[in-house]
């Protein structure tokens, strides 16, 4: 096991995603000046903080850390 394992399954779905969304609305909001795309950006990182959340949580099971 390396000292940093990188994320996988679900939280690394989640992590890409998020960030692809992130970054598509952020292009959106520089060409169409919509104030939508504002919350766009936040449910994309919002989606990408879940992924890492679930990757943290898979970590501490794997190192045997407090359930």
């Amino acid at each position: 096991m390396s000292a940093n394992p990188t994320p996988q399954g679900l939280a690394l779905l989640l992590i890409v995603l998020g960030g692809l969304v992130m970054m598509t609305a952020t292009v959106g909001a520089a060409v169409t000046h919509e104030h939508v795309w504002k919350a766009v950006v936040a449910g994309g990182g919002a989606v990408q903080v879940a992924g890492w959340l679930l990757h943290g949580r898979r970590l501490r099971r794997l190192r045997g850390g407090a359930r």
